[in-house]
């Protein structure tokens, strides 16, 4: 039997959802992006730290032994890369900054229960200098 759950975190620009197949619960994806917004049209220059390690499965394996999967899916804007890929746990991205950038971060446990969480990247707007 295919079981699925979606949520919201009201205030947070977070969502979430998880399905699955198995026995047991989902685990839960959380995601931390450092910083939180870029400069718009910042093509690359600053360096964002996803952060997925405190996604856990705390039903199923309260102390944290088992290993989850990591999926990084990005969407929105053009990006790159910095250190790490689309399976690590805690990578680092470059965005190009044209447009807000949309992160999903998808665990799965042992059990191939799966969970996404979804955070939406901002960007912030520099005003022109003043001309006289």
């Amino acid at each position: 039997m295919r079981r699925c759950a979606v949520w919201v975190g009201l205030g947070l620009g977070v969502a979430g959802a998880a399905c699955g197949a198995g026995e047991g619960r989902a685990p839960v994806a959380r995601i931390v992006a450092t910083p939180p917004a870029i400069p718009e049209h910042d093509d690359f220059r600053t360096e964002v730290a996803l952060d997925g390690t405190a996604s856990a499965d705390p039903i199923d394996d309260p102390d944290g032994e088992a290993p989850l999967d990591h999926e990084w899916e990005i969407r929105g804007d053009e990006f790159r890369f910095v250190d790490g890929d689309e399976i690590d746990p805690a990578p680092t991205i470059t965005l190009r900054g044209t447009t807000p950038a949309t992160v999903r971060l998808t665990v799965t446990d042992e059990s191939g229960l799966s969970n996404t969480a979804t955070l939406r990247m901002q960007l912030t707007v520099t005003s022109a200098e003043p001309t006289e």
